[in-house]
């Protein structure tokens, strides 16, 4: 009986226990939003947040955000508490886990605690072609810029890696690095690319930060998907009537462009241009200033430029010949007329 009574305390003190935990911890929810305002939920793939004790670095979770876009955080001890939260697209070509942020947590004993979270890391604001040059030969020279907007107060250190591919596939791409310091505020970098085929050209762009979190670093804050930035087409002038090996010259847009085989080739971008067929000594085009209009145009069908050289000599020769050829006639013409009148005032003398 008296052991019977033992238990019956013991048990009796582990509820009350069991109580008191529960009603000294906290719960709390936290509203994610991305960089525009808007709740992460709008996004694909999985956002999810780690809790760790200010104090000791414990951790708790990954706990995965809900359909509401919000993190919800039960049953957790007083305290102070960073929430670092991640990103996993899901949807891009290489799936790099993103780190958003973090935000500082206290939870008081038996409440219930809303915060707001929006994503505060370094992300990729924008992908454009912002130059474009001709190359030597049949290429075309273009600068890429990348716009990372770091929204916080501090600078941090990253590298910017960039993929340009026509295939929109890692395979084959060309890829630059870049290590970068970001300032708060609006950050343009820029690398160059060399496109040797016509076609449609597409940009990956990843975004790695040096900052301290659970999953290390560098760790990725931002990826921008395949987007197209340009389209080359290919443009020949091809020219006919020059001796083999001649250097002849195209200027496009005041850019001069040679050969000495009867083909100058360009890969140019949508747009209009003003050309000019070069003098070459001794010969003359059959066209010299014109325009061309690459817009609409089909990618896998080059514009073809003719281009017809004629000698100068040539015609001075021929106009020699003509001139030659006239005064032989008109003098001929003139003695045969000064022969027959010669001879009608004989007949005249004559007859007389």
């Amino acid at each position: 009986m008296i052991r019977l009574s033992i238990l019956v305390l013991i048990l009796l003190l582990m509820g009350i226990h069991v109580v008191m935990a529960e009603s000294s911890a906290g719960n709390v929810t936290v509203n994610i939003f991305n960089v525009n305002g808007k709740p992460a939920s709008s996004m694909h793939g999985v956002v999810y947040g780690i809790l760790v004790n200010a104090y000791n670095e414990k951790g708790m979770g990954p706990v995965f955000m809900n359909n509401n876009s919000q993190l919800i955080f039960k049953g957790i001890q007083p305290g102070t508490y960073i929430l670092y939260v991640y990103y996993y697209p899901n949807s891009t070509a290489f799936n790099y886990t993103e780190y958003w942020g973090n935000l500082t947590i206290n939870v008081f004993p038996g409440k219930a605690i809303t915060y707001n979270f929006t994503r505060n890391m370094p992300w990729i604001k924008n992908v454009y072609v912002n130059s474009t040059q001709l190359g030597n030969g049949s290429c075309a020279i273009i600068t890429v810029s990348v716009v990372v907007y770091n929204p916080q107060s501090v600078s941090f250190n990253g590298v910017v890696t960039v993929y340009i591919s026509s295939q929109e596939s890692p395979l084959n791409a060309q890829v630059r690095n870049q290590s970068v310091t970001l300032n708060p505020g609006v950050n343009n970098v820029n690398f160059t690319y060399t496109l040797s085929q016509p076609g449609t050209y597409y940009a990956y762009v990843v975004l790695k930060v040096y900052v301290t979190q659970p999953l290390g670093q560098p760790r990725t804050t931002d990826q921008y998907d395949w987007t197209p930035i340009i389209t080359v087409y290919l443009v020949s002038f091809t020219e006919s009537g020059l001796p083999s090996g001649t250097l002849w010259w195209v200027s496009i847009n005041g850019t001069r462009e040679s050969s000495n085989t009867n083909t100058i080739t360009l890969l140019l971008p949508n747009g209009t241009y003003q050309y000019e067929i070069l003098p070459v000594n001794g010969y003359v085009a059959n066209i010299t200033n014109r325009s061309l209009s690459l817009n609409g145009l089909t990618v896998n069908e080059p514009m073809i430029i003719g281009v017809g050289f004629k000698s100068k000599r040539m015609p001075i020769i021929s106009d020699v010949i003509i001139i030659v050829v006239s005064l032989i006639i008109l003098v001929t013409v003139a003695l045969v007329v000064l022969r027959f009148r010669s001879r009608n005032a004989f007949d005249d003398v004559a007859t007389a």
